[in-house]
């Protein structure tokens, strides 16, 4: 039987380059070749792309959309096979091939940001990703609160199971990052956690009492993740004196940083930046931080994430056209860009020989582009005329 299929008759993007047209040769799973222009294989079935660009398969480092999808009102939770199934297809009609669920290990601070049902999340992907089910490829992201002991314990235990790909660490203690003001602080969990003032201040002392304890358990955890070889970021830095830290620490990438400075110095000092596609899209950051656009002047962003809404990525990658030198660049911000820091083993976000075989087929029509077909290892898991 012939598995041999070329894509082509469409603009390509293999990763780096954009060409006015190209060629795509799928083996099995794997890509047997890419070309710059159409071509003629005698032994494959041909796919028309019909005019529309052919590029990889979207690298999603940062989605908290399981989280969401389990509980979709507060206290009104779903099953989690359930709500990964259902996530799985979205995904597919997004163009995201590799997503990375960001799982929040937080010492039952945060509703579902509990140790145990993280843990239990954590499992959960992993078992999906190599079921039958799955169609796309289904990654790891721990996020580790500060000052989280029980976490801390079970981390280590998933670290010694091989069950994480991605790790951030993440600082919600008042009075800097996220919530630089009290009233912030306050404000966020007054109106998503339904916590009374005194509760939330009680919080918040007990976590600044402790801040400086805390990160000698983040030095011990990231030491070990490190060594295990696995990328780290860190989440909405500051300042000068945060950037310096996590550099200092070992991590390599700095994810929603909350100021230009911050932003600046993390690019100079050799680091990659993350920023949230919703934020472009919108072109406004949630909590009134940092804009992506900003970031993307300035020649500083790495990579987009999904963040809260997977459907974003896809079309953040074509509004970073406007805040970038090249479409080649803005195009990388949601492939070769995020593929690269999860792992240069993984091969992911780009289209080269021997890579696998995950394509997208993009239709540029209309005022909001969309996903006409998606492969992941070659196989066909979405496709509208």
């Amino acid at each position: 039987m012939n598995n041999k299929r070329l894509i082509t008759n469409g603009p390509l993007f293999d990763g780096f380059n954009l060409y006015d047209q190209g060629s795509v040769l799928i083996e099995g799973q794997k890509i047997a070749g890419v070309f710059n222009g159409a071509v003629c294989i005698d032994d494959a079935t041909d796919i028309d792309a019909q005019g529309d660009l052919i590029m990889p398969g979207l690298v999603d480092l940062h989605s908290d959309s399981l989280e969401r999808s389990i509980e979709k009102r507060k206290g009104v939770f779903f099953d989690i096979d359930f709500a990964l199934l259902n996530l799985d297809r979205q995904l597919a009609a997004c163009g995201i091939t590799t997503f990375c669920h960001a799982i929040s290990f937080a010492d039952d601070e945060l509703g579902l940001r509990s140790p145990k049902e993280a843990r239990n999340c954590v499992q959960k992907i992993k078992n999906f990703n190599k079921s039958e089910q799955s169609l796309v490829k289904h990654n790891t992201h721990i996020r580790y609160e500060v000052g989280s002991q029980k976490s801390f314990h079970i981390i280590k235990e998933l670290l010694n199971q091989g069950m994480i790909d991605i790790m951030s660490v993440m600082d919600h203690t008042p009075g800097q990052g996220q919530f630089r003001s009290m009233e912030s602080y306050i404000k966020f969990h007054t109106t998503e956690y339904y916590l009374s003032q005194h509760e939330i201040l009680e919080k918040a002392a007990e976590k600044q009492a402790e801040n400086q304890k805390s990160w000698q358990m983040v030095t011990e955890l990231i030491n070990m993740v490190n060594a295990a070889g696995i990328p780290i970021l860190s989440h909405d830095d500051d300042t000068r004196q945060k950037i310096d830290l996590i550099k200092k620490l070992g991590i390599s990438a700095s994810e929603f940083p909350v100021t230009l400075e911050a932003a600046t110095l993390a690019y100079k000092s050799g680091m990659d930046i993350f920023m949230g596609a919703p934020n472009l899209i919108r072109n406004q950051s949630t909590n009134g931080n940092l804009k992506a656009s900003d970031v993307l002047k300035h020649g500083f962003c790495t990579g987009l994430v999904s963040d809260y809404y997977p459907e974003s990525l896809f079309q953040a990658a074509f509004i970073a056209s406007n805040f970038t030198t090249s479409r080649e660049k803005a195009l990388q911000t949601v492939t070769s860009g995020p593929g690269s820091f999860l792992k240069p083993t993984k091969n992911v976000g780009v289209l080269e020989k021997g890579s696998d075989a995950d394509i997208i087929i993009v239709n540029q029509d209309h005022s909001w582009a969309h996903i006409t077909r998606s492969f992941v290892r070659g196989k066909s898991i979405f496709q509208i005329q």
